[in-house]
């Protein structure tokens, strides 16, 4: 729910929005709200100011929000992170608002690696998407060594790499990385890039 409430606070015109227009938008209880709110004002990540014209609080992001992020350790960036990704897919990575989610699901995903000690390298990157294409070529699950002899890297490198996938999600979009069984992998869809309606369109009838 607080990374509901961040999104909408991000993406509307001014910034800012009241709680009433927090739960209209987002069809939840005002307690919801109020409780995702602490949250977000917790990480230091959500301001209030007054409503002018009335009594009512406005909570707000400001242009100051990236930085206290980076000074607040809340563990919850890579949260933040998937959330902008999902909001980049409804509304259109062209668009103003999916621009400015697509910027801040960066920063959060690299903020995420930066404070948990991960360290994404190209070649780690590299090696992840190379993964990825065997499991997508092979279309069945793959062992971890099935994936070095295919592959011809090391078993730290396979390793490394399947990690960063799964610490990092972003990599592998629109796939997700899936255990069949221990040391076992195959990928699929990620479930958040369809709605329930697409993918009913695409079954065949």
């Amino acid at each position: 729910m607080a990374a509901r409430v961040f999104v909408c606070l991000l993406t509307s015109d001014g910034g800012s929005l009241t709680a009433a227009e927090l739960v209209r938008l987002l069809q939840v209880s005002p307690a919801s709200v109020s409780k995702a709110i602490g949250y977000l004002e917790a990480m230091d990540l959500v301001g209030r100011e007054p409503d002018p014209g009335g009594r009512r609080e406005r909570y707000v992001i400001d242009d100051d929000t990236w930085l206290r992020a980076w000074r607040t350790d809340t563990g919850a960036h890579a949260e933040l992170a998937r959330a902008a990704q999902r909001g980049v897919a409804l509304f259109g990575a062209d668009s103003p608002a999916g621009t400015r989610l697509g910027q801040m699901g960066q920063f959060f995903d690299w903020l995420s690696g930066e404070m948990s000690g991960s360290r994404l390298t190209d070649t780690v990157k590299g090696d992840a998407l190379t993964v990825l294409a065997a499991l997508v070529h092979a279309a069945r699950p793959l062992t971890v060594d099935e994936l070095v002899r295919a592959l011809g890297l090391s078993v730290n490198r396979v390793a490394d790499a399947l990690a960063a996938i799964e610490e990092h999600p972003v990599v592998a979009d629109p796939l997700a990385l899936l255990h069949t069984e221990p040391g076992t992998y195959t990928v699929t869809t990620r479930s958040d890039r369809l709605s329930p309606a697409q993918r009913a369109a695409l079954v065949p009838s």
